[in-house]
C-alpha cells in the first residue's frame, strides 16, 4: 500500500489521507479519487494530464518538481500533496 496524506485546505476539503495500491503517481491518485470523489483527480493534474504547477508534491520527502522522472512507487511509500501556501 502507498499512503496519500492531504493537508491545509486539501484536508479540509478531502480528508487527512487515503492507502491506496498503486505503482505510479497518476494510478494513486486515481485510486485516491474512490476514497477523496471524482474531483480529486483534478486537485493534482491538470486536463492535459500534466502535474498541476500550484501544488507541492512529494514522495517520500522529494518534491517531484526536483525529480528528473518520477519513480514507480513501492509498498510503503508516502505521497505528500499540498496546495498553493500563502501567509504573512
Amino acid at each position: 500500500m502507498v499512503v496519500i496524506e492531504l493537508f491545509a485546505t486539501l484536508r479540509e476539503r478531502y480528508g487527512k489521507r487515503a492507502e491506496v495500491d498503486a505503482r505510479t503517481l497518476e494510478e494513486a491518485v486515481r485510486k485516491a479519487c474512490e476514497v477523496f470523489g471524482e474531483e480529486f483527480y483534478r486537485e493534482v493534474y491538470e486536463e492535459d494530464g500534466t502535474l498541476r504547477d500550484d501544488r507541492i508534491i512529494l514522495i517520500n520527502g522529494r518534491n517531484v518538481k526536483d525529480m528528473e522522472k518520477i519513480p514507480e512507487l513501492r509498498e510503503g511509500d508516502r505521497i505528500a500533496i499540498f496546495p498553493p501556501i500563502a501567509g504573512g
